[in-house]
This record gives C-alpha cells, sequence and structure tokens, in this order.
C-alpha cells in the first residue's frame, strides 16, 4: 500500500516540490509569498554530511520562517548523518527523511506538533530518538524499519500513534506508551522483537490487528482497567510469553486468535478476584495455563498517625501489583479543619481531633486509610542524625511539650537493634555497621520524633608495624558501614619527623621514633589509628622485606569465629580478599585481619 501511495505521490512530485522552488546555501525550499513561510523541499541532488536548516531565510529582501520539512525533502539520501531542526518547524511531513540509513543523530525541537507518515521509515542508522512533549501526532509508519533503534521516548503530549509507527523496530528493548492514547492502532510494535514488557496504560481502549504480533521476546503484558477490545492476533507469535495481567473486571471483546502461537499453555493470566471464573469460561482467556487472582492492594507506612498542631508528616503509600505502570493515588481527608493533605500525602495537623486519610490508587480504585489524630504538643530530640563507633554509646535527649503536660514520659525504640540499640533512658549504643532509626514516642500524646544512627568505623590494614628509616609501606582503609556513598579518607601523622603519610596513605620512616598515623572518614568523621615505630637501624618486625622475623602474630583456623565480614590484607598492605569470614582459598602464610597479624597454617 505504501509503494502505490508514494508512486500516486511521486507523479505529481514536480508540481508539488519545484513549482516555486528556490535554493539557498546548498538546501531546497518552497516559498510561500503570502504567508511568509518556506518549507524544505525535496533536493534533485542528494544530502550528505551533516546539514543545519535555519529558522528564517531570506530571497529578494524578504524573509521567510521556515515551518515544516516537506514531503520526501531528504528521502534516500543515504550520506546524510546528521540534521539540526530549527524550533520554528512545527511539521516533519511524509517520507521526510525515509531510507537515510546514514542518519545517526536528529534533533527535533520543542515547536514541532507532527511527525508525519513514513518520516523517519527505514533510518536503520537512527539508535534513539527523543521526542519533545509539544508532538500530538506521530504518523503511520513513523519510524518503521529502525533497526538501529534502542530506546524512544514518548512524551505524554502524544495522543495518537499511527498504524506500523515502530514496527520491525528489532533493537528496541523497552517503550513507554503515553497515557493520552486510547487506541493501539494495527501493528505499531509488530516484530519488535527485542521488547521483553509492555504495560498498557488507563485510558487505552482497543488493542489493534496485529499490534504485538511477533514480539518473540516478551514475557509479560499488563493490559488496564478500561480495556474494551482486543483484535485478530493482537499478541500472536509472542513465544516467550510467561504472564499476562489483564485488571478488566469485564472481559473484553477478545478475538479467539488474539494469543495466537504465543504458548498460553505454559503462561499465567492474572484477573480480578471478582472475574477469575468468567476468564476461565472465555476463550482464548481459558487456554492459558494457570489463571489466577490479582492481589491489587495499597498500604500505607503509617496506618495510625499523631501529629502535633501546626506540623506536617509524610504518608508514603505502596500500591501492588508492581506490573500497574500507573502507581498514582488520590488523597483525601474526612475533615479538613483537623487535617489537610496534598496530592503528594503530606499531611498538616490543623486543630486538635482526629480524621481520616483516604488513598486511592488512580488504577485500581483499592483504597487504604490512616487514623489522624492532631493534640496539642511537640517531641523534639536533641539530635536528628548522629554517627556513632560500633561499641560505642551516645545519649539522646528528649524535650516534651506543652510544658504542662503531667506525663512527660516516653518510649524510646530502635529499627534495628542488629545495628544500634537504645535504653529507656535514651542511651544508644552502635553495634555493627549500618543505619539504624532511633524513635522517641511521648506516652501521653502519642508525637514521637526520630533520629537516624549510622554505625561505623575505620579500619586500618595494620594496627602497628616496624619501619626502617627511609622506607615506606602502604596503609589501607576500609569504612563502614558499607552503604556509604563517600568511602574517601584523609590521613595524618602525629609526628612527621619521625613518619610521613601520603593523601593515599603512603607511610615513610624518617627517623627513629614512634608516631600515630591516624585515618578519619571524610563522611562520618570517625577515625581509625596505626602505631608505626621507625627504626634507626634493621631490626626485628621490619615490614621492608630484609628481615622475616615477625612477633606477637595470633593463629587463625580455616573457619575462624568471626561473624561480621571482615578484610583480609598482605604484610605489604594489600588486600587480597574483600568482606569474607574465612581465610578459605589463600595459601599459608601472614596476613593482616581488623588491623592484627594472623597466621593461616
Amino acid at each position: 500500500m505504501k509503494k502505490i501511495y508514494c508512486l500516486f505521490l511521486l507523479a505529481f512530485l514536480p508540481l508539488l516540490a519545484y513549482a516555486d522552488a528556490i535554493e539557498i546555501n546548498g538546501i531546497y525550499y518552497n516559498l510561500d509569498s503570502e504567508a511568509k513561510t518556506a518549507e524544505v523541499t525535496k533536493n534533485p541532488n542528494k544530502y550528505t554530511g551533516e546539514i543545519v536548516i535555519p529558522k528564517t531565510v531570506k530571497n529578494e529582501g524578504i524573509t521567510y520562517k521556515v515551518t515544516s520539512i516537506g514531503d520526501f525533502a531528504f528521502e534516500w539520501c543515504k550520506g546524510l548523518t546528521s540534521v539540526t531542526i530549527p524550533n520554528s518547524v512545527t511539521t516533519i511531513c511524509l517520507d521526510a527523511f525515509s531510507g537515510c540509513s546514514g542518519l545517526t543523530t536528529i534533533t527535533i525541537p520543542g515547536s514541532v506538533t507532527k511527525i508525519g507518515t513514513f518520516a523517519f521509515h527505514n533510518c536503520t542508522g537512527l539508535t534513539s530518538v527523543s521526542i519533545p512533549n509539544s508532538v500530538t501526532h506521530i504518523g503511520l509508519g513513523a519510524f518503521e524499519k529502525c533497526t538501529g533503534l534502542t530506546s524512544v521516548t514518548i512524551p505524554n503530549s502524544v495522543t495518537y500513534i499511527g498504524s506500523y509507527a515502530f514496527k520491525e523496530c528489532s533493537s528496541l528493548t523497552s517503550i513507554i506508551i503515553p497515557n493520552k492514547v486510547t487506541v493501539i492502532n494495527s501493528y505499531v510494535f509488530k516484530e519488535c522483537t527485542s521488547l521483553s514488557t509492555i504495560l498498557i496504560p488507563n485510558g487505552v481502549t482497543s488493542i489493534g490487528k496485529g499490534s504485538f504480533e511477533g514480539c518473540s521476546h516478551l514475557t509479560i503484558v499488563s493490559i488496564n482497567k478500561d480495556i474494551l477490545e482486543i483484535d485478530n492476533r493482537a499478541f500472536a507469535n509472542c513465544t516467550a510469553l510467561t504472564n499476562v495481567y489483564c485488571f478488566a473486571e469485564d472481559i473484553p471483546n477478545t478475538a479467539e486468535d488474539a494469543f495466537e502461537e504465543s504458548n498460553i499453555q505454559n503462561a499465567t493470566l492474572r484477573v480480578p478476584a471478582v472475574s477469575l471464573d468468567a476468564y476461565k469460561a472465555e476463550m482464548p482467556w481459558s487456554n492459558f495455563k494457570k489463571k489466577v487472582k490479582i492481589s491489587v492492594t495499597v498500604k500505607l507506612n503509617k496506618p495510625e498517625l499523631y501529629i502535633g498542631k501546626g506540623k506536617t508528616e509524610i504518608l508514603i503509600p505502596t500500591v501492588t501489583p508492581s506490573t500497574l505502570l500507573d502507581k498514582s493515588v488520590t488523597w483525601k481527608s474526612s475533615n479538613t479543619k483537623v487535617a489537610t493533605v496534598t496530592s503528594s500525602g503530606k499531611v498538616k495537623g490543623v486543630k486538635t481531633g482526629t480524621a481520616t486519610i483516604t488513598c486511592t490508587s488512580n488504577a485500581t480504585q483499592a483504597t487504604t486509610t490512616s487514623k489522624v489524630t492532631v493534640v496539642n504538643g511537640d517531641v523534639t530530640l536533641n539530635k536528628s542524625e548522629a554517627i556513632i563507633e560500633k561499641g560505642k554509646t551516645m545519649k539522646l535527649k528528649a524535650t516534651v511539650l506543652p510544658t504542662t503536660l503531667e506525663d512527660k514520659s516516653v518510649t524510646w525504640m530502635s529499627s534495628d537493634p542488629k545495628i544500634a540499640t537504645v535504653t529507656s533512658s535514651g542511651k544508644v549504643k552502635g553495634v555493627k555497621s549500618g543505619t539504624a532509626i532511633i524513635t522517641c514516642t511521648s506516652n501521653a500524646t502519642k508525637l514521637s520524633a526520630t533520629c537516624k544512627v549510622t554505625v561505623g568505623k575505620v579500619v586500618i590494614s595494620m594496627s602497628e608495624f616496624t619501619l626502617k628509616k627511609s622506607r615506606t609501606t602502604m596503609l589501607t582503609a576500609t569504612v563502614y558501614p558499607s552503604s556509604l556513598e563517600d568511602k574517601s579518607v584523609t590521613w595524618e601523622s602525629s609526628d612527621t619527623k619521625i613518619a610521613t603519610v601520603t593523601s593515599d596513605g603512603k607511610v615513610k620512616g624518617i627517623k627513629a621514633g614512634t608516631a600515630t598515623i591516624t585515618c578519619t572518614s571524610v563522611a562520618t568523621g570517625l577515625r581509625g589509628t596505626c602505631t608505626v615505630t621507625v627504626l634507626a637501624t634493621s631490626e626485628s618486625r621490619s615490614l621492608d622485606g630484609d628481615n622475616e622475623d615477625v612477633t606477637g602474630i595470633e593463629t587463625i583456623d580455616e573457619a575462624p569465629a568471626i561473624t561480621e565480614p571482615f578484610d583480609v590484607y598482605d604484610l605489604s598492605g594489600q588486600k587480597v580478599l574483600n568482606q569474607v569470614t574465612s581465610l578459605n582459598g589463600l595459601p599459608a602464610g601472614i596476613y593482616i585481619v581488623n588491623g592484627k597479624k594472623v597466621m593461616k597454617k
């Protein structure tokens, strides 16, 4: 059909394209003298290399605004590699760049509202396209056979995607269909063989003929609650299909061959619980190996919330199942005179009393609530964040308001006692590296305050060593907790006349004596130390390789009784094992573990 259509237009091409065509700086334009606009028209010669289209062109003293890339303007310009389109252009017309197989870069400006039929058809060199949020229309076959296209961003402004628009885009791994699209037209994504997941958003009522046919790597399909019709072979020959979610309670009008040759006899269909029996009895849905109900829920992080008058708290929803494309929710307060709630779930206490905050999933209409009690008071801690060393303690102090309260008692709780514990008096102790939230709650008002506690440490590869004058050795540091993004450290010597240390931990002996090397975590401020003894002459315990006599060695077996992972270093300070609980796999010898020398037998 496309060939007939193109031949018909080509028969009239000389009349359409060249009637008032002029050439300016190597680009051909049709000029509209009345509208003072210009359209890039088909060049009788082939464009190559990089092309920059200007916003305006001048002819005989008149300025024309370039508003469109005309039909067939750059068709089959295989040597064209890059095109810059100005933000005066609103339309990219029929076959404008069709067959430009060498085109690797295209910038579509925010002024474009329409990408025409076959506009980028067979542009096999394109790897990615970003469509601006001004575009509302993507025409028939617009990106068909763009086999190099791996990603494309379709903005929510798009309301129409024509048939064949992304057909045979065999490298396309993911696609997000805008939520303003109501119809998936025929063969839009046919033979997009690299797609693995497709989520049909709310609002789409019809999935057209063969729209995902031949998507041989497609494993998961999620179809929204608004779907009314699924046409012939819509998901045919999707041979890898394992899970299909359909949220429609009323079974859509589905062609019996919609899933033909898609091996649904080994796939699972997931549908609303109220409709499970109906799907089991309806073709082709009944052909799925398993038919199970979807667990549709909304949960809040705080089903019950106490909040001070004038204070705010955030409620966080979790919407299931995870395959839902639309995880948005709507919030409502039963009494805005007591508590209000924003579109992002921020609750504010207005006056004392109670209110119910309702959270509703826009996709499934599932709801949940939080009972909010607004009280006149507050709880604050002397620290909202704190960092302590493993094995060390610190004291948190709570202030409970109003001052007129007779009962000022509080309850303390740690979110993870394996990391940090807290006593009834607010004494926090670091147990092991990590992060825990300490919560203090007023027994009278139920209001609470929190402190984020990070338990960490800095471990240097050796806790002590001996070094000869003028010799060097490397120290390495491991910063805990491992979840820290910033693991950088600073190094310092207590006496640079005895030993110096560089920014990367290289220690050099200067003269006989003892110095302390301190390593400080930039993120936490926690420190680790190491004692270095510098010898004027060669003596025992030297680490420079001249003396093999090493003292103070502990013995460790193949499976030491150490539950927390540790790093292992050789005697030169080089790490040989990372975060292990044994020395298994290492040859017999002497190693450094947690700053101590140990022997592997």
